[in-house]
């Protein structure tokens, strides 16, 4: 999952994110740690929405890592 440099690129602390988003940070975490694997989609698009970016670019595959 590319949340955490989507949000990095942006110059967004998890912190941030969480007050533009309203998903709490711990969540955050647990996603850019890999430890929800399959987070809901109703908080993709809460975290897509708040960075400006899509869903589809959060999810995306890094081509060269496979991550």
């Amino acid at each position: 999952m590319k949340l955490k440099d989507i949000r990095e690129k942006r110059g967004v602390t998890q912190e941030q994110l969480a007050d533009l988003s309203g998903v709490h940070q711990s969540v955050i975490s647990a996603i850019e740690r890999g430890h929800t694997l399959s987070p809901r989609l109703d908080t993709l698009k809460k975290l897509a929405g708040a960075l400006g970016a899509s869903v589809e670019e959060l999810v995306a595959e890094d081509k060269l890592t496979g991550r």
